[in-house]
């Protein structure tokens, strides 16, 4: 057990490196935005494009190659790309850059919900998953501090980010193979396609709150003229404690009755955001959507062992495409202003989720 115990540890924590990468650009793009200008916005939804098509085909790898191999490459795809937003001098480039950054993320990701649900013991295996997903926020932090230590200065910033995240590559050496084998097929019976209709409709609406809300946020409330720095760090705070809380009473409650509980927080929250109170309610939110804190588990749970990783990674795939993807992009062309925008989408989201948990088992 000591032995899975330092695997789950190091398991977690190339996890927390792969968020700090994922999210790094939320807090220098301004300063993207001067080099490049407005379309440097876009590379947010590309890295999330990336991270669809990382995920899906490195789930994939896994269950036919190994998930071990899947994991390396993954962790390699992320850790290496970040150093060229150092040196990147036109848009397309650092375009390709954040696809890369996203493709390796998500398929690290993807690949570490599947191993969380095997290293775990299954009467805390719901709060392990909640707190892997729950270092989203943690790396997101981290890339707030960095940002503010390094006041936005690209070189210093992306440079301090790839160290930490190069560290990933030595942990991996920490996490054995998955004993979970079985000869792969894509046929599945007709109750995992309901599960993968309606579990990539959850994926959509986790994704399509959490990504441009984390990703936009500092944008927002810059803009506001607000102290961005202390309202975020607030609320990835009080993010990171929901997702705990979450994940823990999914394991007494069920995840479907605990689905209902924080998505209905959401739909209440996304309303007080629509009505102006947006400091409020962007903490809210950020405990609301604890919904998703337990969801790579509880699909890892449902699939059987043959097509754990591409099952759980199907049901993220449109998540990320559409909703960490093209929400982003939704976001940013929507016409009512950034805090409309934010709250309009933060509402169907909460909606979509509330809904689809009704017909996952």
């Amino acid at each position: 057990m000591a032995n899975y115990k330092l695997a789950l540890t190091a398991l977690l924590t190339i996890f927390l490196f792969s968020a700090l990468a994922i999210y790094s650009i939320s807090f220098v793009l301004p300063k993207f935005i001067s080099s490049f200008g407005g379309l440097a916005s876009f590379a947010i939804p590309l890295s999330w494009i990336g991270g669809a098509i990382g995920g899906l085909l490195m789930g994939i790898f896994g269950d036919t190659k190994g998930k071990r191999l899947s994991l390396l490459i993954s962790i390699l795809l992320f850790v290496f790309p970040i150093l060229g937003n150092v040196v990147v001098d036109n848009v397309v480039l650092f375009y390709l850059i954040w696809f890369l950054i996203g493709f390796g993320v998500n398929a690290v990701n993807g690949i570490s919900y599947v191993y969380a649900a095997e290293l775990s013991p299954p009467s805390i295996r719901g709060l392990i998953g909640s707190i892997m997903q729950g270092l989203y926020f943690l790396g997101a932090i981290l890339g707030l501090l960095i940002s503010f230590v390094t006041k936005e200065t690209i070189f210093p910033y992306y440079t301090i980010i790839f160290v930490l995240s190069a560290i990933s590559i030595p942990l991996w050496f920490l996490i054995p193979e998955s004993k979970w084998k079985a000869k792969f097929s894509f046929r599945v019976s007709r109750e995992f396609v309901k599960v993968t209709v309606f579990g990539s409709l959850f994926s959509i609406g986790a994704f399509l709150l959490l990504v441009p809300l984390v990703s936009l946020s500092f944008t927002l409330f810059s803009s506001l003229k607000l102290n961005a720095y202390a309202v975020i760090l607030i609320g990835f705070i009080i993010g990171m404690i929901g997702f705990t809380i979450a994940g823990s009473i999914s394991d007494r409650i069920g995840r479907k009755k605990a689905s209902y509980l924080f998505a209905g927080i959401s739909v209440f929250s996304s309303l007080l955001f629509f009505f102006g109170l947006v400091i409020a309610s962007f903490i809210l939110l950020m405990f609301g959507s604890s919904f998703f804190a337990y969801f790579g588990i509880w699909m890892s749970e449902i699939y059987p062992i043959n097509f754990k990783a591409t099952g759980t990674n199907i049901t993220l795939f449109l998540g990320r495409l559409l909703g960490g993807g093209f929400g982003v992009t939704l976001v940013l062309l929507l016409p009512f202003g950034l805090e409309r925008d934010l709250s309009l989408t933060a509402l169907i989201s909460s909606i979509i989720v509330l809904l689809s948990a009704t017909q996952l088992p």
